[in-house]
């Protein structure tokens, strides 16, 4: 289907359900905003834009046709209350880490460190690949990003180092390896408020809900007692249970010391004034390292400014026209 197409199925299906007469019970704007409603979450399945366009757009609508409140500073505010949550923006920032992550190859120096280091056995490269995730899910909220993005380009050029691939002679090495690495970030996942997207939301409800409110720290010390038993018995749980053929893997070390070698190479270099120049991965590391000591100054500021400033905004300083 073309890119119209896919735009005008979500666009007919929310024309027609706001023509039809609203229930018995509900008013002409909450069924007009249950169509808006239907028509977005149309427009995420059939994708005729990105997602997130798709979602401003829907604010950007009932904001205008005013479909949640009939004053205009209400409907602002409503509009611009998501933006100022600091859930929000503790997981804007914490995918910022993560593309700094990636971007500057920070993530991919720590993985192939430990399996330079723990990749001589088969097992011992599990633990390398566990370890590269749980150092990096404190700064990364997606799964797929850390483990797709990050890990999984290292460990799929291990296999075809001893000739294991899907189709043939998985079972050697790459079978337990991408096992591995699939279940460690089900678990690093857990272990950590900031290592998944949904685990941000779920403290967000639960503050909302209840009014009980569970920060980095206490997240961390309620998991860890099972958490780090599941971390630490994982690789050796499908070490037994789904066991490789191949036991030891004396090439992998020497491969990932090339790779690190590769990389360390482009780490200094000289400007055309001839300065030294700070390496990206070293300002990451201070960043990182800072972020990680003032974790909870950072949240209390998380807390206060986009809210604080959003607020401000949307209640007094921003007007309509004749309002």
């Amino acid at each position: 289907m073309s890119t119209l197409g896919r735009g005008m199925v979500p666009l007919i299906l929310g024309v027609a359900i706001w023509v039809v007469p609203a229930p018995a019970g509900l008013t002409q704007s909450a069924w007009a905003y249950f169509a808006l409603f239907v028509a977005v979450i149309t427009g995420l399945i059939t994708e005729p834009l990105p997602g997130p366009v798709i979602g401003v757009l829907g604010i950007t609508v009932a904001t205008t046709l005013r479909l949640v409140a009939a004053n205009p500073d209400e409907s602002l505010r409503w509009a611009l209350s998501g933006f100022s949550h600091p859930t929000v923006w503790l997981i804007f920032v914490a995918f910022m880490f993560g593309l700094g992550y990636e971007r500057t190859g920070l993530g991919r120096r720590i993985a192939l460190g430990l399996v330079r280091r723990l990749g001589r056995t088969t097992l011992g490269l599990g633990y390398a690949v566990a370890i590269a995730d749980f150092v990096l899910a404190p700064f990364t909220p997606s799964n797929t990003a850390r483990s797709g993005g990050m890990i999984f380009p290292i460990i799929k050029s291990i296999p075809g180092l001893y000739d294991s691939s899907p189709d043939e002679g998985r079972r050697r090495i790459g079978a337990y390896l991408m096992w591995t690495a699939f279940a460690a970030t089900g678990i690093t996942s857990s272990m950590f408020l900031t290592a998944n997207a949904a685990n941000l939301f779920a403290v967000s409800l639960i503050r909302d809900t209840t009014g009980t409110r569970i920060g980095w720290g206490e997240w961390a010390v309620g998991f860890f007692p099972v958490g780090l038993v599941l971390f630490l018995t994982l690789p050796a749980l499908a070490y037994v249970i789904y066991p490789p053929s191949l036991k030891a893997s004396p090439d992998v070390p020497e491969w990932a010391r090339g790779q690190l070698t590769a990389m360390w190479l482009r780490l200094v270099w000289i400007t055309p004034f001839g300065g030294p120049v700070v390496p990206d991965v070293y300002t990451m590391v201070a960043i990182s390292s800072g972020s990680a000591a003032s974790s909870r100054s950072t949240s209390r500021l998380l807390s206060w400014s986009p809210r604080a400033s959003l607020s401000r905004c949307s209640a007094s300083q921003v007007r309509t026209p004749g309002s």
